[in-house]
């Protein structure tokens, strides 16, 4: 079934979030500032579900407003959960944001959410509980990589060692993913794997 990507630029860092349409399933991936931009851009949609690839304030912003306006879950790795409830640990610049619904927890393997067949791979660095999101060949990345770049592992609860490893990992993938990350334009992993430094090098 074919599959619909949106992607919005929001906010100070201009945070890509997504809307993914896959028949009646629609997800917001990320959905970084207030709800207002995001509902228009739904254009009527009901939304199946909100997926948050990590928990910084700047991928989290609307996700409060977003459930409380469709009456939908909020899915989010587990380990990234200290993250929505303490300020001190998602800021940066002065910005913060919280996200006061619970959340379902997303899981390593294949994962139904909305009605729409996923991909989950825990990819831990950026934060504890980053995840990449591959729904067949779209994968949405996150903070974990991005066109020429890798997320920071020098905010609170980053790891250097853990980045590492997540991308000893990210290297066995597929090169043809198409990748859509948090910040910046899509690209793919196979010119990632040609042309970014922290993906040509070994682990």
């Amino acid at each position: 079934m074919a599959m619909k990507i949106e992607c919005l630029k929001m906010g100070a860092f201009e945070t890509c979030c997504y809307v993914v349409q896959q028949g009646s399933a629609v997800l917001v991936l990320d959905p970084a500032g207030r709800s207002p931009r995001i509902v228009s851009a739904l254009q009527g949609r009901q939304v199946s579900a909100i997926v948050l690839t990590h928990g910084h304030f700047d991928h989290i912003g609307g996700a409060d407003e977003l459930a409380a306006l469709y009456h939908c879950p909020i899915y989010l790795h587990p380990a990234d959960k200290p993250l929505l409830k303490q300020p001190e640990l998602n800021t940066l610049a002065g910005y913060t944001a919280r996200v006061s619904t619970p959340t379902l927890p997303l899981k390593e393997g294949r994962m139904n959410v909305g009605g729409m067949e996923m991909q989950v791979m825990e990819a831990p660095g950026h934060t504890p509980g980053s995840v990449l999101i591959c729904i067949g060949q779209d994968c949405f990345c996150g903070d974990v990589i991005f066109a020429g770049s890798i997320g920071r592992t020098d905010l609170p609860l980053g790891s250097q060692s853990e980045m590492k490893q997540t991308l000893k990992r990210i290297q066995t993938l597929d090169p043809d993913l198409r990748l859509y990350p948090g910040h910046g334009p899509q690209t793919t992993l196979g010119q990632e794997l040609r042309t970014n430094p922290f993906l040509t090098r070994k682990y």
